[in-house]
């Protein structure tokens, strides 16, 4: 095998076998006679966990891989395109899609019985979602042959140096794939045109969403405003209808006690008409009397 087959079959054993099985085949090299061979391979660093668990989806699950850097694909069009629904749809794809895959890992180095505990899955997400902002990433990727993990800062190229064990030369890079390890690709004229373009874009956004946050504050304020009035409205009904309660609860008292006082007179009336009667007819008796005794003395 070649020095890239050589590196591709030690990148896919499990960790644990990695530094023994490569010493093996670089002294197997040496023996051979062919030095140059021993002396790069005995080189090869040991792969980092996640790394090594990138590496294994790309033996392993393979077609998992290709969806991922595919959809990056749809991603760049999008972006170019400047379709906000569809960046917002594909932007929530693409993060289900980066946890599934993540955790597919853990799946496949469970099947080449390694245990790898949940902690590497950040830096399988981070490497995943570099290669689906960098091409060259996504070549560094697809190569199974990561040493460390992979992060996309804004718009520069990901920085690759040293991130593959053996050769590999980034698309676009040219050379006959020996060259050295991560050298940053320079941007287009075309690409740096779309990016001025994107970046002109989200300044004409920012300035939409300043206007219109600008707008809805000035409506708040004057709302805020029209609420504070109604509510020292309120605050004033509600003293006068207290106030208006008391005079009610004062009056309401007022009538029952002229009501007894009323009642109380209506017996005394009673009263007083009964004695009227009373003194009245005992008038008339006395007048019968005193009538018929002087009509006797006569006689």
């Amino acid at each position: 095998m070649d020095l890239v087959d050589q590196a591709s079959a030690l990148y896919a054993l499990p960790l644990d076998r990695f530094t023994e099985a490569r010493n093996a085949a670089a002294k197997e090299a040496s023996q051979a006679g062919d030095k140059d061979l021993a002396a790069v391979l005995r080189r090869l660093p040991k792969p980092a966990s996640a790394a090594w668990l990138v590496n294994l989806l790309v033996t392993r699950r393979r077609d998992e891989v290709e969806q991922v850097l595919e959809l990056g694909a749809s991603l760049k069009e999008a972006q170019d395109g400047l379709d906000r629904a569809q960046l917002h749809a594909l932007g929530q794809q693409r993060q289900r899609l980066l946890a599934a895959v993540a955790r597919q890992s853990l799946e496949a180095a469970a099947e080449a019985g390694v245990d790898v505990g949940p902690g590497a899955l950040p830096g399988v997400e981070q490497t995943l979602r570099a290669a689906l902002a960098d091409p060259a990433a996504a070549a560094a990727v697809l190569t199974g042959r990561l040493v460390r993990t992979l992060e996309a800062s804004g718009w520069d190229p990901v920085d690759l140096e040293g991130a593959v064990g053996g050769p590999f030369t980034a698309p676009g890079q040219g050379g006959d794939g020996a060259a050295a390890v991560g050298t940053p690709r320079t941007p287009t004229a075309r690409e740096r045109e779309d990016a001025e373009a994107r970046l002109a874009a989200a300044r004409d956004s920012l300035r939409e969403a300043e206007d219109a946050a600008a707008t809805l504050q000035r409506r708040l304020q004057r709302l805020a405003v029209r609420r504070d009035g109604v509510a020292a409205s309120i605050e004033d009904l509600e003293e006068r209808l207290e106030a208006l309660r008391r005079e009610h609860a004062d009056l309401a008292a007022e009538a029952a006690r002229l009501e007894r006082d009323a009642g109380e007179a209506d017996g005394v009336v009673a009263e007083a008409k009964e004695a009227l009667d009373h003194a009245a007819e005992d008038r008339a008796t006395l007048g019968d009397r005193t009538g018929g005794g002087t009509r006797g003395v006569d006689c």
